[in-house]
């Protein structure tokens, strides 16, 4: 048996430059694990004699580095003033030359990493401190490593104990408090835990690449067999995959069969686990990369079954997480290796996503803006083709790999964000404004760009490519059907060719989402999709039939509208859209059978006012107790709409209304609303087929 290798310790006492730099905790090793970490030189001051140093030439050398440092200063705040406004950025950037280190160096207006003693990295944006650093590094190298060398109250001993941080309480429900002194009692058994990572591997991983699969399962592996204490860190990662693969169980039954315990038993119990290693792990105080994708692989998977709003404001959390991580600037001009370039740009893209699914969800636009983050794609690659200690970047590869639903995920949600939000996030983020033209000719571009960059490779008869194919099509349907509507395309309706596409694609989102939700081959990857719902749609197809502008497509039409309401009549989620839908059902249903009833005769009395009367009612369960929506066209400001649980009939505000006598304030004081912000904002100019599009409108439009 091999005996292991020892590393060389430097004296104690003395830590190497790089350490010394960061102010780190150095274990003294050659070379220490902060250097071996990040691939770099780790250099040690030479060894000095017992004698005591002279302080008056220490005490000097301070005062000369202070003095530099206070001089730098002054030549940077007269720099700041000469700078004149409307400047080029590019040319502001008058700084002294730093020569350039051996390793790559991040760009300038990228900001910098920092580290703590743990490694963890994290972002400073301010230039000031970041160049005071490097300059100071380098006249720590221009002077006598030896002198250097004493000890400084600025640098944490190590003999010192790190101290204890409290978790920080947030909010009911997921207040990152920690109460449960050992989580083991949490964790599935041994080997249900290898089948939870199994399903995971099966139906939530190729649909969400989020973690790099190899190394995750060699960690579970130690966690699971090793007796020493689990990682607070990891061991949230744990949990949020534990929840991940039960949410991807759709089946009750199957998930009992499986695993033995309800499935919302279940659901609760790795929430709170999570909830309880986040805590552990102090994660809003010293948050980490790892705590990060534990967070978003939960606040994806909990779309699914947790309240839209609470999913919305999480989000912004881990927005704000991922920015202090740095993960907003792209890992390479920040000098990171490929390995930690590739998972952070994973991670920053999902957190993207997640923020586009929940503003939609929540008629909100996103909270991520474009000029805030460069962060480029992940690359094209499996995860075979990552490795830990690899130095240069994986080789893209141009046929098709495990991140082909992912990568078509990301770049038609980024197309999302161009598209379907408000004028003003628009107009915030620099995204042109062109015409309905413009914009729809966009859109086939961007269908055929995916098409040649991702799916050329795609056999369809490979459920993951089916599935790719699939959804792209339904993300492009629902883009030109929001880049169409009445209230953005104005007055001019769309050519008659453009009208027969959107009929047709509306169909096709509606058999194609039936046809993943039926089928056997694609139900352990639905759980991605169960929170959408065809509303779009389906409300286009039924105000189409309603006005006749396309008989061609009328028969295929009414069959996918019919599998529509099959599909969601017990699983709808929002009662005011859904009744809505169903009005519009009624009418056309209506129309349908009077024209029908026209052809068989026209001066005969028939029983088929009854016989329509019967599937009006049939087609229409409780309509006529309800009073009606407002039709009105959803203008370009601020709305105020109440939840459709609390209320089917929303008061209106009356903006002309005059300013009442005082008297009249006075006598009704008594019956005022107090609590009168309480009111959620609605997406400026995110308009909807089903509920801001009446008949009138629609004909006129057509």
């Amino acid at each position: 048996m091999e005996e292991p290798t020892t590393r060389h310790t430097a004296a104690p006492g003395r830590s190497c430059a790089a350490c010394r730099k960061r102010k780190i905790r150095c274990n003294r090793e050659q070379p220490c694990s902060y250097c071996t970490k990040l691939h770099r030189q780790c250099i040690y001051p030479e060894s000095v004699s017992e004698a005591q140093p002279d302080n008056s030439n220490d005490v000097d050398s301070r005062l000369a580095r202070i003095e530099a440092s206070l001089q730098r200063l002054e030549t940077r705040t007269a720099t700041w003033e000469s700078l004149q406004p409307g400047r080029d950025q590019s040319s502001s950037n008058t700084v002294d030359d730093i020569s350039a280190e051996t390793q790559v160096s991040p760009e300038p207006e990228c900001g910098d990493l920092t580290s703590d003693e743990h490694s963890r990295y994290g972002h400073v944006t301010s230039n000031l401190w970041t160049d005071l650093d490097v300059q100071e590094d380098q006249n720590e190298q221009a002077t006598d490593l030896g002198k250097i060398a004493v000890a400084s109250p600025s640098v944490p001993s190590h003999t010192t104990s790190e101290p204890r941080r409290r978790p920080h309480g947030l909010v009911p429900g997921f207040g990152f408090s920690f109460m449960s002194s050992d989580l083991r009692q949490l964790h599935p058994a041994e080997n249900r835990i290898f089948s939870l990572w199994q399903v995971f591997l099966e139906s939530v991983d190729p649909v969400l690449k989020l973690i790099h699969t190899p190394v995750t399962q060699r960690q579970i592996m130690w966690a699971t067999l090793s007796t020493d204490p689990i990682p607070p860190a990891f061991e949230s990662l744990m949990f949020s995959i534990y929840y991940a693969a039960v949410t991807s169980m759709q089946c009750s039954v199957s998930c009992k069969t499986l695993l033995q315990e309800e499935r919302q038993d279940l659901l609760d119990r790795y929430r709170y686990g999570l909830e309880q290693a986040l805590a552990r792990a102090d994660f809003l105080s010293a948050p980490d990369v790892q705590t990060l994708q534990a967070l978003t692989l939960y606040l994806i998977c909990a779309r699914q079954s947790l309240d839209k709003t609470y999913v919305w404001t999480m989000t912004g959390l881990a927005i704000r997480v991922a920015t202090k991580l740095g993960l907003h600037r792209d890992p390479m001009a920040l000098g990171l290796p490929p390995f930690v370039s590739e998972m952070r740009r994973r991670l920053w893209w999902q957190i993207c996503i997640l923020d586009v699914r929940t503003a939609e969800e929540n008629d909100m636009d996103p909270v991520i803006c474009e000029h805030s983050f460069d962060t480029e794609l992940p690359s094209n690659v499996n995860d075979t083709d990552l490795d830990v200690d690899m130095v240069h970047p994986a080789v893209v590869r141009r046929d098709r790999t495990e991140m082909l639903f992912t990568l078509t995920r990301f770049e038609l949600s980024y197309a999302v964000r161009k598209w379907v939000f408000s004028p003003k996030f628009t107009k915030d983020n620099g995204y042109t404004a062109t015409s309905l033209h413009d914009k729809n000719e966009s859109v086939d571009t961007l269908q055929k760009t995916l098409e040649e960059r991702y799916l050329q490779q795609c056999d369809t008869r490979v459920p993951i490519c089916f599935l790719t194919v699939t959804t792209m099509r339904m993300v492009i349907a629902k883009i030109k059907l929001t880049i169409n509507h009445p209230a953005w395309s104005g007055s001019s309706g769309p050519s008659r060719d453009r009208l027969l596409d959107l009929v047709k694609s509306s169909v096709e989102i509606i058999e194609y989402a039936h046809t993943l939700r039926s089928s056997d081959k694609y139900s352990r990857w639905v759980w991605l999709f169960q929170k959408y719902i065809e509303w779009d749609a389906v409300a286009f197809l039924l105000h189409s039939l309603n006005a006749s502008p396309v008989p061609a497509l009328a028969e295929r039409a009414w069959k996918a509208v019919e599998i529509f309401f099959h599909d969601w009549r017990a699983h709808y989620t929002d009662e005011q859209r859904w009744r809505r839908l169903q009005r519009l059902r009624a009418k056309a249903v209506t129309k349908r059978h009077i024209k029908s009833s026209a052809l068989e005769t026209q001066n005969e009395d028939t029983p088929a006012n009854v016989t329509i009367q019967q599937s009006v009612e049939e087609h229409a369960e409780d309509i006529s107790a309800q009073t009606p929506l407002v039709n009105s066209r959803r203008n370009a400001t601020m709305l105020a709409h109440k939840d459709a649980s609390t209320s089917s009939n929303p008061p209106r505000v009356n903006m002309h209304a005059t300013v009442a006598d005082k008297s009249d304030a006075v006598s009704f004081r008594g019956e005022l609303d107090w609590d009168f912000d309480t009111l959620p904002l609605a997406m400026q100019g995110a308009p909807s087929w089903e509920m801001d599009v009446d008949e009138e409108t629609f004909a006129s439009w057509v």
